[in-house]
């Protein structure tokens, strides 16, 4: 019997993630955790007005999302111009592709750990009175800021996109019928709002048996910012990979389960 996986995603993401998981021979469901929504008109102007006056040392960019919200408000071609003058800095390799795409090369990346942790290690001994500006959505955690600024970094926000709830949509109603039933042998969470609002809906539809029915499936993290949410809510991955990936993720889950 193949393994059975749900996980929650943002929607666009969800028929690439749902190939990827059928071609590593799982049975998958998904659902949308979250909606998409562009950012604000300020956000871009404050950004733009930074980068094209070259007053950004470092430009960290949190998620391919957040490249892509980039490149549909500028365009390619602008978005390259705009951070020729600083050093680009890709979380992982999937947003590394994302900016190749659109004409522009992470100089830095992160070996194994494609997180915000993984990003702070590997600029710590670089930034101090340095500019660095985040690229990411209104949702991100405080890991990049905080270690950044330990740093000696002066960090800027770009929130070039923002998350809201999905609300309990058909797919997540029939992930939370298939948990109840006993018929997942995992399920996996690629964001630390993600998980919050996956468990949050759960306990919303029930109640005291929402937290025993997720503790009699095998829960997985993409990685430590997602892993230490779930810990905070009552919910420890057994499942963590070693690089940060969704792919690595679901191999994660066959190794463990299908020892």
């Amino acid at each position: 019997m193949s393994l059975r996986v749900a996980f929650t995603r943002p929607e666009d993401k969800i028929p690439e993630s749902l190939r990827l998981a059928e071609s590593l021979g799982m049975t998958a469901m998904a659902a949308p955790s979250l909606r998409i929504i562009e950012g604000v008109q300020e956000q871009f102007d404050a950004a733009e007005g930074l980068l094209s006056r070259n007053l950004v040392d470092f430009a960290v960019f949190g998620s391919g999302t957040a490249v892509e919200a980039c490149a549909r408000r500028w365009g390619d071609e602008r978005l390259a111009s705009l951070f020729s003058g600083c050093r680009v800095v890709s979380i992982g390799p999937h947003t590394s592709d994302v900016l190749r795409l659109h004409g522009v090369v992470a100089g830095m990346m992160p070996q194994d750990d494609y997180s915000s942790y993984g990003v702070v290690d590997m600029l710590s001994g670089l930034v101090s009175g340095r500019k660095v500006m985040l690229v990411r959505s209104d949702s991100g955690s405080d890991v990049l800021v905080q270690g950044l600024e330990e740093a000696g970094a002066e960090v800027v926000l770009f929130q070039s996109y923002r998350l809201e709830e999905a609300g309990e949509t058909p797919e997540l109603s029939r992930i939370f019928d298939a948990l109840e039933a006993g018929c997942l042998d995992a399920v996996a969470f690629t964001s630390p709002m993600s998980a919050s609002v996956f468990i949050g809906r759960l306990r919303e539809r029930f109640g005291d048996r929402a937290d025993s029915m997720l503790d009699s499936t095998a829960v997985a993290a993409i990685g430590r910012p997602t892993s230490m949410r779930l810990k905070e809510l009552g919910h420890p991955p057994r499942i963590v990979p070693e690089k940060t990936t969704f792919k690595d993720m679901l191999q994660a889950c066959l190794d463990v389960l299908e020892e």
